[in-house]
């Protein structure tokens, strides 16, 4: 039986699935659920869990959420617009959950 690397994160989003664009492993987490200064928030989210552009990993929103986080920008991954704040040291040798949650961390 072959392990799963999205297993653990499917508990956390039953529709996540692999988006390779180039050699980016993506994961897209469609109606992701998770807080923003204490508001429950839903958001389609795209994890990058490799080094892009100097960050260890990222995590991409739909939108930004700039209550919380400074420094939004704009990327185009897989045709569309992803936004994203600056947030370095989530390490990518960790369980693709953890990234999530590290970088989600931050919302809070």
């Amino acid at each position: 039986m072959v392990d799963d690397p999205l297993r653990a994160l499917r508990e956390l989003n039953p529709e996540a699935r692999s988006m390779p664009e180039g050699n980016l492993g993506l994961v897209f987490l469609p109606a992701q659920t998770f807080e923003v200064a204490g508001q429950r928030q839903t958001a389609d989210l795209l994890l990058c869990p490799a080094e892009l552009g100097g960050y260890q990993t990222r995590l991409f929103f739909d939108r930004p959420f700039p209550q919380r986080a400074a420094n939004w920008t704009v990327h185009t991954l897989l045709g569309r617009s992803w936004h994203t704040f600056s947030w370095n040291g989530v390490q990518a040798n960790q369980p693709l959950e953890q990234i999530l949650l590290a970088h989600l961390a931050v919302l809070r």
